[in-house]
């Protein structure tokens, strides 16, 4: 830390960013790259006059617009954060790398893999980073919960349930499966080493609005036989941030709203020889199925804010000239894979 009075060091290379959209999320990612010395934050564009205003009282130095051309024209503006509705995700993002930007894109990147697609090669051909804002691949907990399947504390991965559900705002430009639901398949293909599902299906039902499900059930199935539920919903009266693996030798719970947020589970249940078993080599018949419980340890988590350590890295990736871990192949990859990764409309049941 520097003495008190001294001047805080700056790095030698400075990002200048805009930022599009400052909205719900908008003021989290404005706060934690502003906090990094390596950034210098010189556009907020938003089209509503009230966030301009609050930019302005909040950050003075920030210059603020209704106009992304006008970002996107600044020579001085290296990078560009999107922080806008989904629908508008693409068209933004692929302006910005034509006018020759860095691009972080916030989840969904897109609504469809052809967008997304278009996406990578605007940017594989212009040698700029695109980088998805999937914070939970900088969690601590998830991973250390990854670190622990890579060691195999876990054993064989068998299956995976998710649920992230609340009582919350119920959008009217995506659905709960596009707004909620790329956190927990960003969380899956990251503990799977990257695999993509070889089969994905989902339901959804709209109660609240036609056309908009509240609620969708997914699910998701690895060859070799893994298998992930993801239930995500915003008509539920409980908030839930959950995540449960079961694996071969141990269980674990990965629990948001939890005090300790990783706890692993010495639980399973293992065949053992009953007493009328034969015990030759060749017949080894008789088998009884026995439930072990052992400890319950909780890997020693340091949680630092993942929307940090996700701006560090875009950051940092523009200037080592490196991908970043949250690539844009984390955005492509949520939507392929499978007849509509979106669910199907559903009529509520009377």
């Amino acid at each position: 830390m520097p003495k008190a009075g001294a001047q805080a060091i700056r790095p030698e290379r400075i990002v200048t960013v805009a930022q599009i959209g400052c909205g719900y999320w908008g003021p989290n990612l404005l706060r934690n790259f502003t906090a990094r010395p390596e950034c210098r934050m010189k556009w907020v564009v938003d089209s509503s006059p009230e966030r301009r205003d609050y930019v302005k009282d909040a950050y003075p130095a920030i210059a603020t617009t209704p106009e992304a051309a006008k970002a996107f024209a600044d020579p001085e503006v290296e990078a560009v954060i999107v922080a806008t509705p989904a629908g508008s995700h693409f068209a933004l993002a692929q302006a910005a790398l034509k006018a020759g930007k860095h691009v972080l894109v916030e989840k969904p990147m897109a609504l469809d893999v052809a967008e997304a697609e278009a996406l990578l090669r605007e940017a594989a051909e212009a040698g700029r980073v695109l980088m998805a804002g999937h914070t939970y691949l900088y969690n601590d907990a998830v991973n250390a919960l990854r670190r622990e399947i890579e060691a195999s504390a876990i054993g064989d991965v068998l299956y995976f349930h998710l649920s992230r559900l609340n009582l919350g705002i119920a959008r009217s430009d995506v659905n709960a499966w596009w707004n909620l639901a790329p956190h927990d398949v960003s969380m899956l293909l990251y503990l799977l080493g990257d695999r993509l599902p070889a089969e994905v299906s989902a339901t959804g039902v709209d109660f609240v609005q036609k056309g908009i499900e509240d609620a969708v059930f997914a699910r998701l199935a690895w060859t070799g036989g893994v298998v992930a539920h993801i239930h995500v919903s915003w008509l539920n009266p409980d908030k839930v941030r959950r995540l449960t693996l079961v694996g071969s030798r141990k269980m674990a719970v990965l629990d948001e709203l939890a005090e300790r947020k990783l706890s692993i589970y010495d639980k399973g249940i293992e065949r053992m020889p009953g007493e009328s078993a034969r015990r030759d080599y060749d017949h080894f018949q008789g088998m009884q199925l026995v439930h072990r419980s052992g400890p319950v340890t909780h890997p020693a988590v340091v949680m630092r804010e993942p929307l940090a350590e996700e701006a560090r890295d875009f950051l940092g990736a523009i200037v080592d000239g490196r991908d970043p871990l949250a690539d844009a192949r984390h955005g492509r990859d949520l939507k392929q894979n499978g007849k509509p990764v979106a669910p199907a409309q559903a009529a509520p049941a009377n």
